[in-house]
């Protein structure tokens, strides 16, 4: 085979719209005249890099980014993943805050791995113990749109096990589904949500008191993972979710990637080839996580999401009240039978992560009228204020601030309504006032519905 064999078609042609006329079409049509043959199957049109000066970069304007200087600074992984994350096809203004982001990012990664083997004591990525368990998994052999096999009783009942699971196989097939397309910036989305989000800011927090159980440092826990099958099963599940999440980040950051997946105890396990062996375990030679249909339960989406959201509107309700985080309160959850359930089933969770001290559940709020009041789409929540804090000291600051923001909102509006300043203006700069007075109209609003709850 000769290589116009072997290499036409192109699989994908990935260039720039300036150059479709000139190059793309000629190709395309010259290649099929001259070999029959079209030149390449799917064109992937990339944007234009501009400076910070909103124009294109080039050596005339001065206005170029030396990548070698992004790299030293916030790293290549960081450099690499903020380029993807920008829109297939639009124009990319450079901006070092979102390389920043992603810089953050790496870090988090970073932490979250080193939490997770600082706590695996005993444990390894181990796909197999988890898909001879009957849960359904990433890379269990089940693909989308097959149906699991029937009497397999789940790995685990917890509601925060099957919600992660769920949330990391419906990341995994969308993930999937945008590469696919060349959307590279949903794909990034897509993991840069799931990694921050679900899996640091929720499941570690979550399932944080049954890892560390007997780990150092944190000694005094509730048993040696030696000692205890449920923290040895919990210590496998998050090193095998993390193994998993780094896979499917590879392609975005590989430095990073790799560096941590070598660090995981039973890695080789994922190795796709059985002819591989341990000296060849590189993350490169695994499977991408494909996602399994299988293992998407919506019904722990669904309920985890009420538990989520009543722990952040019990957390706003502190911070707007100015509550303390050293004094603990009760909070009062109304709802109906269902997810009355879901919160009873849920409640050491929900104390812990709200930093509250009990949880009264019922049909109905039987609460105070001084009570700071939230609603989610599944629940409404009260905390009664008397004690925790000094109504007058809250009132004055309370109308102090209701004050300023009202000054500040007026002032803006009265720009607004300048038809001079909106036509002169940059459309950006008018964009972002508006954005800021709508901003100011719904803090005044929570401060004036904080304030009445104090009559």
């Amino acid at each position: 085979m000769n290589d116009l064999e072997a290499f036409l078609p192109t699989d994908v042609l990935v260039t720039g719209r300036d150059i479709i006329f000139l190059w793309v079409s000629r190709m395309m049509m010259l290649t099929k005249k001259f070999t029959g043959q079209v030149a390449f199957n799917d064109c992937v049109i990339t944007g234009t890099v501009l400076g910070k000066d909103g124009k294109p970069m080039s050596k005339s304007r001065n206005n170029g980014v030396d990548p070698i200087e992004m790299f030293d600074k916030f790293g290549v992984d960081a450099t690499r993943i903020y380029l993807a994350s920008i829109a297939t096809g639009a124009d990319i203004k450079w901006n070092d805050i979102g390389v920043e982001t992603y810089r953050n990012f790496a870090n988090k990664i970073w932490n979250a791995t080193r939490f997770c083997l600082m706590n695996a004591e005993g444990a390894a990525v181990d796909h197999q113990s988890l898909m001879n368990s009957g849960q359904w998994f990433v890379g269990s052999g089940q693909e989308e749109n097959s149906s699991p096999t029937t009497g397999h009783r789940p790995l685990t009942t917890a509601l925060a096990d099957r919600w992660i699971i769920s949330r990391l196989n419906k990341t995994a097939l969308a993930v999937n589904r945008a590469l696919d397309t060349y959307q590279f910036h949903e794909a990034v989305s897509l993991l840069y949500h799931f990694f921050w989000d679900d899996f640091c800011d929720w499941y570690i927090e979550l399932v944080k008191d049954e890892i560390t159980a007997g780990s150092p440092p944190y000694e005094g826990g509730v048993a040696a993972a030696s000692a205890d099958g449920v923290v040895l099963t919990s210590r496998t599940r998050i090193l095998t979710i993390l193994e998993i999440a780094l896979r499917m980040l590879h392609p975005f950051m590989p430095y990073l990637t790799e560096e941590l997946w070598q660090k995981l105890p039973g890695t080789s396990s994922a190795l796709h080839d059985a002819a591989y062996t341990d000296a060849d375990a590189t993350i490169m030679l695994t499977k991408f996580p494909p996602g399994d249909v299988a293992a998407i339960d919506q019904k722990a989406e669904n309920e985890m999401s009420a538990v989520i959201d009543v722990i952040k509107k019990v957390r706003n309700i502190r911070a707007e009240m100015n509550i303390s985080t050293a004094i603990k309160f009760t909070v009062h959850i109304a709802a109906d039978e269902d997810f009355r359930n879901v919160f009873a089933a849920n409640k050491a969770q929900i104390l812990k992560l709200a930093k509250a001290e009990d949880l009264v559940i019922g049909s109905e709020l039987d609460v105070p009228r001084a009570s700071a009041k939230a609603v989610t789409n599944d629940a409404r929540l009260a905390v009664p204020l008397e004690g925790l804090i000094d109504f007058d000291v809250e009132r004055a600051r309370l109308t102090n601030q209701i004050a300023k923001l009202t000054e500040e909102r007026t002032r803006l509006d009265a720009q607004l309504s300048n038809a001079n300043f909106v036509d002169r203006a940059p459309a950006e700069k008018v964009t972002e006032l508006r954005e800021r007075s709508a901003e100011l109209e719904h803090q005044i609003n929570t401060l004036n519905n904080n304030l009445g709850a104090l009559d």
